[in-house]
């Protein structure tokens, strides 16, 4: 029985292994499965169904299939990039974000807290795209500068 797109996206491995195909240059069915930590049949089995249901095409050369995102992959692909985004952020990190500012709010002395892993941090929070999260970090990021020019 075929499994709907619906349901082959409800689970981890399949969101994984259409990424993979994405993100590697080549792709092809041995490299996505260790990229995604899977066992080399089911992966088999998850890219036959991307192919039936025309989200990926194979390119044979010699004995390996070359595999590549359609259009439609694509647009799943960017979708499924949205949704991690969407679930991922702002929540957890902005969740962390304030923990970063009680940490340093409630030590008198910031100096004392190892300033380069929290400058890290705050960068890692600026990168995510999401502006409030940048301001946020923003914020972090003066008072840190200041404990450092104490």
């Amino acid at each position: 029985m075929k499994a709907s797109l619906n349901w082959l996206f409800l689970r981890e491995k399949p969101t994984l292994a259409l990424l993979a195909v994405e993100e590697l240059d080549p792709a092809y069915a041995a490299l996505v499965s260790k990229r995604i930590d899977s066992t080399f049949p089911y992966t088999s089995i998850i890219l036959s169904q991307f192919e039936e249901q025309g989200l990926i095409r194979a390119r044979p050369e010699g004995r390996v299939r070359y595999l590549e995102l359609t259009s439609r992959g694509k647009k799943v692909t960017n979708g499924l990039k949205s949704l991690i985004d969407t679930l991922g952020a702002p929540g957890v990190h902005q969740r962390k974000a304030e923990r970063l500012r009680e940490l340093i709010g409630s030590n008198k002395n910031v100096s004392e807290l190892g300033l380069g892993p929290l400058r890290r941090e705050v960068a890692k929070l600026k990168s995510l795209g999401d502006e409030e999260l940048k301001r946020t970090a923003d914020e972090l990021d003066l008072i840190i500068q200041a404990a450092i020019q104490k």
